[in-house]
């Protein structure tokens, strides 16, 4: 699989000759999604089955953990906590479900920021219950995946539906929306170049899966 399969495009801006539909920029955040899943994927899988100092897949487990504190806490979710808040005050989406997103949003920060802390405390040799951070990292991949699932059945459509390149304009105003993202992004940060090949393998592995 090449690394064009993976790597994503930066938001581009709407300008004012020519703006682009909303549902160009829904459905970047969509893709994000898909790739987002992919580390879902690794950490619901191989990489939970062991989380001592000793074992091989350690580092890749602290590497995804690093890459979701770093880059879609403080981008992808930013820019969604943006469009809930956008829309609430349109009365374009039910407050409860802005809430809920907003809320999973920080839920997932603290978690994900306390299980990368005592993961890096693990590869320095430091105790910790493996069953428990197991527990631990299940569950916030499992929070990740349905805070994904209830954007895409109610933010993405309400945004599409709602919103115009003029609100998508001021959205993008504030910030962080061309940041590059160092793992999916036309160039992958050293950091991350396990982890991206980690990817490409289970992605082969499933194409060929589905081929036979």
């Amino acid at each position: 699989m090449s690394q064009s399969a993976f790597t994503s495009a930066p938001l581009e801006s709407a300008g004012p000759a020519s703006p682009m539909p909303v549902s160009i920029f829904i459905k970047q955040l969509k893709e994000e999604h898909l790739r987002l899943t992919r580390l879902v994927q690794l950490l619901e899988g191989a990489l939970c089955l062991r989380t001592d100092a000793t074992a091989p897949n350690i580092g890749l487990l602290v590497d995804t953990l690093f890459y979701l504190t770093r880059f879609p806490d403080v981008t992808h979710h930013v820019i969604e906590d943006r469009i809930v808040e956008r829309l609430l005050r349109m009365n374009a989406l039910p407050t409860e479900i802005g809430l809920q997103i907003e809320t999973q949003h920080a839920t997932l920060i603290t978690e994900g920021r306390d299980l990368l802390r005592d993961l890096e405390a693990a590869t320095r040799g430091g105790s910790m219950s493996q069953e428990l951070v197991d527990m631990r990292i299940r569950l916030y991949a499992e929070r990740l995946r349905h805070n994904m699932a209830i954007e895409e059945l109610t933010l993405f459509p309400a945004a599409e539906k709602n919103l115009n390149a003029d609100d998508w304009r001021a959205i993008e105003g504030t910030g962080g929306i061309n940041e590059a993202d160092p793992l999916f992004g036309s160039v992958v940060d050293k950091r991350f170049s396990e982890l991206y090949e980690e990817i490409n393998e289970e992605v082969s592995v499933a194409e060929a899966g589905i081929a036979s």
